[in-house]
C-alpha cells in the first residue's frame, strides 16, 4: 500500500525545496551563522550535533514519504533511501571548506542518526497515511 500520487507530488515538492534549505544553511559562512555558543564541551548533547541530527531527521522523513513506494520490497527502499542521504551528508560534509566552513566526521555520523530515524518514521507515517 503506498500513498496517492498526488501526496507523493506534495512531499517530493517539501523534500526538495527543504534540501535546497539545508543546502544553503549548511554553506552559510560559519560567522553568519554562529549563534550556538561552542565555549563547553557538550559530549552526545551538543546542539550543533543535535541541530545536524535533527535537519537530516527531517530530509529522511521527506524522502520516505515522497519516494519510499517506489521500490519493491520495502527494504530495498529503506536501504537505497538510506545511501542516498548518506551519500548527501557526505558531500554535504566535504563541500563546507570550500565556504569557509569546518568538515566534521561527526557531524556525518549525526546526519546519518537522523536520516535513519526520520526514514523510520517517514515509513511509519506512509504506512498510517495510506491505510484504508
Amino acid at each position: 500500500m503506498t500513498l496517492p500520487r498526488h501526496l507523493r507530488t506534495v512531499f517530493a515538492v517539501c523534500f526538495w525545496a527543504y534540501g535546497l534549505f539545508l543546502l544553503i544553511a549548511t554553506h552559510a559562512p560559519a560567522d553568519e551563522v554562529q549563534f550556538i555558543v561552542r565555549a563547553a564541551d557538550y559530549g552526545l548533547l551538543d546542539p550543533d550535533k543535535l541541530l545536524h541530527m535533527a535537519a537530516y531527521g527531517v530530509l529522511g522523513l521527506l524522502a520516505a514519504l515522497a519516494y519510499g513506494g517506489r521500490w519493491r520490497p520495502m527494504s530495498t527502499a529503506v536501504i537505497t533511501l538510506f545511501v542516498l542521504i548518506a551519500a548527501w551528508g557526505a558531500v554535504d560534509e566535504m563541500t563546507q571548506p570550500l565556504f569557509g566552513r569546518l568538515a566534521d566526521a561527526k557531524d556525518w555520523v549525526y546526519d546519518l542518526i537522523g536520516g535513519g530515524l526520520g526514514l523510520a518514521a517517514g515509513f511509519a507515517a506512509s504506512r498510517w497515511l495510506a491505510r484504508d
